[in-house]
């Protein structure tokens, strides 16, 4: 099984108009009348699902999207309690990279935070409810202490001691407050995450602010390749949030994407861009692309490509199977210890769903020969 293509028809038609406003090259096709109270309330829904509270609030205050006077207001209410929260969590942000920088930790800040700070044209048209942020491999370890004692407990925990600092993504942290820290040291599961070249990741960096503190957050080209990764390997259907992160750092991108192309030819990361790349510009409706555009439509994945795009392209997908995927990715010193952790992993980490290391290991073969499937 290879990749699919995230329709259309998953989305509300007024979604993906609001999806593309304001876009160069974009010519949103927004309902003429305000819609009837049903398709008003799924719409709004669906904007909170795909962090576009912001642009459909812009777009109705534009006057571009008709919108009865409740339906405006309904909006402007669901827009500012989600900016209310981004407040609260940039506080919780900084606290973090207070506590970080005193554990002597260096951090760059990903997704929603930094993006809506250097990439839209206001921070309040990038709806977020999370933070993101990425240490170095090496950290790992220490920033989950760091973090542990001011409060913050894992939502999963760690298959073997070493397996986050080594082969995972990263992990997830819930402080007492509620809301989830997802703690990066690479980019995405699977074969995909593992091919990023972290060195290229922290060669530079680019800085915003926050309540009048500079944060650091990954260089542009690549935050445009980890808004990639995050735009067509992440949820499913595609969230629009993500596509139009990618169209937003489209427009300086274009104008010379020779960095981009050589960062992602050298991560092996073509088909991800050119994948995230295509659908911005078939479901945002651009019309007139620039040439990395046109390079991402026109590009053909191999065969291994495309089993490893078609991991992430459909609704149930597990990390069991792309943890198999990524076995062939891994040096051969390296598979004993990463196939002893998924199969015989730690007691805590089972706990509450496989009852025996039997019943593990006859999950994740099953798992195996359904990663096998989509080679």
């Amino acid at each position: 099984m290879g990749r699919r293509l995230c329709a259309v028809s998953e989305y509300p038609a007024a979604l993906l108009a609001v999806a593309g406003y304001r876009l160069p090259g974009a010519d949103p096709a927004f309902p003429p009348a305000p819609l009837p109270p049903e398709e008003w309330e799924a719409l709004l829904v669906a904007a909170r699902k795909h962090r576009m509270t912001g642009l459909l609030d812009a777009a109705v205050r534009g006057g571009a999207f008709p919108a009865t006077a409740e339906q405006a207001r309904k909006v402007r209410g669901a827009h500012a309690a989600n900016q209310m929260r981004v407040l609260a969590l940039e506080g919780e942000l900084l606290r973090i990279l207070g506590l970080l920088e005193g554990a002597g930790v260096e951090a760059r800040v990903l997704k929603g935070t930094a993006v809506a700070h250097l990439d839209y044209p206001s921070p309040a048209l990038r709806s977020f409810n999370d933070l993101d942020v990425l240490v170095r491999a090496a950290d790992v370890e220490r920033t989950v202490v760091a973090l542990g004692a001011a409060g913050f407990q894992r939502t999963l925990a760690e298959p073997r001691p070493g397996f986050d600092r080594r082969f995972d993504k990263g992990t997830t942290l819930r402080p007492p407050a509620g809301y989830e820290l997802d703690l990066h040291r690479t980019f995405v599961l699977g074969p995909w995450g593992r091919l990023v070249d972290l060195d290229d990741v922290w060669s530079s960096s680019a800085t915003f602010t926050v309540a009048g503190r500079p944060v650091a957050a990954l260089a542009l080209p690549t935050r445009f390749l980890h808004a990639c990764y995050h735009a067509a390997l992440g949820d499913w259907p595609l969230r629009l949030g993500s596509l139009r992160d990618v169209a937003e750092m489209l427009r300086v991108v274009e104008r010379d994407p020779r960095e981009v192309r050589g960062l992602a030819a050298a991560w092996g990361a073509e088909a991800v861009v050119a994948a995230a790349v295509a659908d911005t510009v078939r479901l945002l409706g651009i019309k007139v692309p620039g040439p990395l555009a046109h390079w991402a439509v026109a590009y053909t994945p191999t065969a291994r490509e495309e089993s490893w795009l078609g991991l992430h392209t459909h609704g149930d997908k597990t990390f069991t199977a792309q943890a198999v995927a990524t076995l062939r990715v891994l040096p051969w010193r390296d598979r004993p210890s990463y196939l002893r952790a998924l199969i015989f992993p730690d007691a805590p980490y089972t706990a509450g769903r496989h009852a025996s290391a039997l019943q593990r290991f006859r999950y994740a073969l099953s798992e195996a020969r359904r990663g096998a499937a989509v080679r």
